[in-house]
């Protein structure tokens, strides 16, 4: 992965470089986003694979990454495979973002910066008791959603209930490149919680979850696929 270091220099000014001027635009940017998605083809959905949480070690040199802590979602782009980090907020609420105002329980949610790629591409990850829209189910009650227009209904309901996180942006890697940093120690694998997804006090998710030691060499062959991290997304009891 090649991170831009300038938007990264400002990223906790002007929510992020990328951030701030989605900020600005609002929801002209998603109006946009929802076009571009639907002149696309029309492709078989995603089926879901069990996630997982990559924790930056303490000593990561990439400053992008540093005391990160990424949830890893289903691939869809292999070789390639991605994650969004989900402790780094920023200073952009969603209020500011979508017009008519949201539902109540979502106008003071904040934006988190979700990886160095793609800084202009919405991902939202919600907890719900019914399965939303254009939704991907990565485990028991837990969604992503990337259509922007989608995005958009399920904040602005008030009877959608549960909880969201808007990610902009997110990491990726070519799977022997992902491999080559894991077998160096920049990663550990960590089962994920779904109550730090949502935690409230993200700066401590990195601390909870670094104080352990975890397999960082995960490559195995389950279920009839093959990859660099299919250990994990194979074994039932990963997640909780």
């Amino acid at each position: 992965m090649k991170p831009d270091r300038k938007c990264y220099a400002l990223w906790n000014k002007a929510a992020r470089c990328a951030l701030a001027s989605f900020a600005l635009a609002g929801s002209a940017m998603l109006a946009v986003a929802a076009l571009m998605v639907a002149t696309q083809a029309v492709a078989e959905p995603r089926t879901s694979a069990k996630s997982f949480f990559l924790v930056a070690s303490a000593d990561m040199p990439d400053p992008v990454f540093q005391q990160s802590v990424i949830l890893m979602l289903p691939e869809d782009e292999p070789p390639l495979v991605a994650g969004v980090i989900i402790n780094k907020p920023t200073d952009v609420t969603l209020g500011s973002l979508f017009k008519p105002p949201l539902a109540p329980q979502n106008r003071s949610q904040k934006v988190y910066f979700g990886g160095p790629v793609d800084l202009d591409a919405p991902l939202l990850v919600i907890r719900s008791v019914r399965q939303p829209k254009v939704a991907i189910k990565l485990w028991t009650d837990v969604y992503e959603v990337e259509d922007a227009s989608s995005i958009g209904d399920i904040l602005k309901d008030p009877r959608s209930g549960g909880e969201a996180r808007l990610y902009m942006g997110r990491a990726q890697w070519a799977q022997e490149q992902l491999r080559g940093e894991l077998l160096e120690g920049a990663w550990s694998v960590v089962p994920v919680n779904t109550n730090l997804i949502f935690e409230h006090d993200s700066a401590k998710v990195w601390r909870m979850l670094s104080q352990h030691q975890h397999v960082r060499e995960i490559m195995a062959h389950c279920g009839g696929v093959d990859g660099v991290l299919t250990l994990t997304m194979c074994n039932e009891s990963f997640t909780h």
